[in-house]
């Protein structure tokens, strides 16, 4: 019997697929793994992925995509709001201490922020399923390598523990914000097993490299993906209390905990310490609480002995002191945004995205990564995979046949 042969309609289609799967191939399967492996290996493999997944929309809607989407993203309030925080943050350089630094920061935070918004409207309306499959097969493969680099390091056999203590900590961060997608993706298509030991994966590799902050953060990551399992409202809710609540509340943290540090750790604990530095800052000058001390101030100011040593570090610390009032109520919002628009996903998606916005929060309120490039594009892959698993929830059906009518 001859075999009819397959002709494309549209070879262009056919070339957008091809380079958009090889796109998310580097993306979700390399960068992960070169994370692992490499310093550098994540900012040169992620913008490569993001840079084919762009050029296969561009071929695919003639030119006008994801320009056009990218625009209309732009003329949102959640864009508005956004664009202040880039606003206020860049203003504060005329009274920041150190503004060659910090212009630098600010032209890293910009582009991070447009590569993340340009990546995830780059995506199409469908995300084939064979794509998807290489999310948890990339999450797979870069937790065995950290557990085989974890395992060598605590067996004494690393020819240099020191590089491979820093590889596997940066490594551990950026597996930690890309394995709620994967999960998500495996459990929307009833591979419940193969989710669990893929957690179990990650875990193993997160204990056995020593990371606390990122283990904490898979765990309460976890239980905000079980509470929006359950309702979905009380997850969201949950991740408004602990996201935008946690940020406009900072200022009140030092005092409320401060005598429960003291009690538990001691008067002389670095913990107690760091929260009593906090407190005087907020009580000496509390007319900064409005313009903070300009960015990338909060690291470089205990260097430079401006402040104490023991001074905290993270995100809730960082943004009221180099920020003040504006930049931390900006943040919120934009927090809050991002917890509201996962009512927008599908409801099989909508608890890994809480998971994702979770993992990210708590990482950076421990002060993982601050604005390193490595960890902005962390953030960027993360935002990309749990879109791109809401782009492949959708269901197709078989159009009914009637063999026998009457």
């Amino acid at each position: 019997m001859a075999r009819l042969a397959r002709t494309s309609v549209n070879p262009a289609v056919d070339a957008a697929g091809l380079l958009r799967r090889f796109g998310f191939a580097v993306l979700v399967v390399a960068a992960p793994l070169l994370a692992v492996g490499s310093r550098r290996g994540l900012v040169i493999a992620a913008p490569i992925g993001i840079a084919l997944m762009v050029l296969a929309r561009v071929i695919e809607s003639e030119g006008r995509e994801p320009w056009r989407q990218t625009g209309r993203a732009l003329w949102t309030p959640t864009g508005a709001v956004a664009a202040f925080l880039a606003f206020w943050a860049a203003l504060s350089l005329l009274w920041a201490p150190f503004p060659a630094a910090a212009a630098e920061r600010v032209l890293n935070l910009l582009a991070a922020g447009l590569t993340g918004l340009v990546a995830v409207t780059a995506l199409p309306d469908r995300m084939r399923v064979s794509n998807l499959y290489l999310l948890p097969i990339g999450v797979g493969l870069a937790a065995i390598a950290a557990l085989a680099i974890a395992w060598r390091a605590a067996a004494g056999r690393s020819p240099d523990p020191e590089t491979d203590r820093a590889l596997i900590e940066r490594g551990l961060l950026v597996l930690v914000l890309v394995t709620p997608a994967a999960v998500t993706w495996l459990l929307s298509k009833e591979r419940l097993a193969s989710g669990f030991a893929l957690v179990a994966a990650v875990t193993a590799a997160l204990i056995l490299g020593d990371n606390l902050p990122a283990l904490l953060a898979l765990v309460l990551g976890a239980l905000v993906f079980a509470a929006a399992t359950v309702n979905s409202r009380m997850g969201r809710r949950s991740a408004l209390f602990l996201l935008p609540g946690l940020v406009a509340a900072a200022p009140l943290i030092p005092f409320l905990l401060h005598p429960l540090a003291k009690l538990a750790f001691g008067v002389t604990s670095p913990r107690s310490e760091a929260l009593r530095v906090w407190r005087r800052i907020v009580t000496d000058e509390p007319l900064r609480l409005l313009t903070g001390r300009g960015l990338d101030t909060a690291l470089r100011a205990k260097l430079a002995g401006i402040v104490p040593s023991g001074a905290p570090g993270g995100l809730l610390f960082d943004i009221w002191f180099e920020l003040g009032f504006l930049g931390a109520a900006a943040l919120a919002l934009l927090l809050a945004s991002a917890v509201l628009a996962t009512k927008r996903l599908s409801p099989s998606v909508g608890p890994g995205g809480l998971m994702t916005l979770t993992v990210a929060f708590i990482l950076a309120a421990f002060g993982q990564g601050a604005a390193q490039a490595w960890w902005l594009m962390s953030l960027v892959l993360g935002a990309v995979a749990i879109v791109a698993v809401d782009r492949g929830q959708y269901r197709t059906s078989r159009p009914k046949t009637h063999v026998f009518r009457s």
